[in-house]
C-alpha cells in the first residue's frame, strides 16, 4: 500500500487556518504543499508545512488556495469530484499537460471555471480502477478563482494552442467499458507450447 505520496514537486499555496486551528485562527496563510494521502471513500488528504514549521497532514483540498485572491465560497464538493478509490495511487506530472490552460466543469456549481494543470493522481489496484467503465484519473487544477480542484478527465477541456480548437464538451464521447487483451486464443495455434 502506498497511502501517501509526494507531489511531483512541492507547491506554494495558502492554507485556510480555520482547518488547522479548529476555528481559533482565521484567514489564509502561506504553506508548502508537498504530499498527498488516500483513504478509500474519503477526500484526498493534503500534507503541508506551515509557516510556523509545523507539518499538517490530512487537509481537505478545499482548505488550500493559491495566489493572492481566492474565493471563499468553496467547499469539498467544489474542490473534489470523487472520493479516493483505494489506498494505492501514484502522482505524476504529465509533461504534455504541464502548465496547460483548461476549462473545468465544477459539477456542484454547474459552471465552467478556467485554470491550469498542476499534476495527476492515478489510483491503481482497487475495484474501481480495475473496471474500465469506473477508472478515473484525478487531475489537480489551479483555478483562476484562486482555488484548487481535483477532477476526472471527462470534466476537463484542455487548451493546447497548437492543436486544440475551442469547443463545448463533445456529447459523443463515451466511457471506455471494454477490457482489452493482447493474448488471443489463435496465438496457441501458431506456436505450440513446446516452443515456449
Amino acid at each position: 500500500m502506498t497511502h501517501a505520496a509526494n507531489l511531483p514537486r512541492h507547491l506554494y499555496v495558502k492554507c485556510d487556518m480555520e482547518f488547522v486551528s479548529d476555528g481559533e485562527k482565521q484567514g489564509l496563510e502561506d504553506a508548502v504543499w508537498f504530499g498527498l494521502t488516500a483513504i478509500p471513500g474519503r477526500a484526498w488528504g493534503c500534507t503541508v508545512m506551515l509557516k510556523c514549521g509545523a507539518l499538517y497532514r490530512g487537509l481537505p483540498l478545499h482548505a488550500l488556495a493559491h495566489g493572492d485572491i481566492a474565493i471563499m465560497d468553496w467547499d469539498i464538493n467544489d474542490a473534489q469530484r470523487w472520493d479516493c478509490f483505494g489506498w494505492n495511487f501514484t502522482t505524476i506530472e504529465y509533461e504534455y499537460l504541464m502548465g496547460l490552460s483548461c476549462r473545468v466543469w465544477i459539477a456542484s456549481k454547474k459552471t465552467w471555471e478556467v485554470g491550469r494543470y498542476l499534476f495527476t493522481a492515478e489510483p491503481y489496484g482497487d475495484g474501481f480502477s480495475m473496471d474500465p467503465s469506473q477508472t478515473k484519473s484525478h487531475h489537480f487544477i489551479a483555478l483562476n478563482n484562486g482555488r484548487i480542484t481535483a477532477v476526472p478527465g471527462n470534466n476537463v477541456l484542455w487548451k493546447e494552442s497548437s492543436f486544440t480548437t475551442p469547443s463545448e464538451k463533445p456529447n459523443w464521447l463515451r466511457t471506455q467499458s471494454q477490457v482489452w487483451h493482447g493474448e488471443q486464443a489463435t496465438w496457441d495455434d501458431v506456436v505450440g507450447e513446446e516452443t515456449a
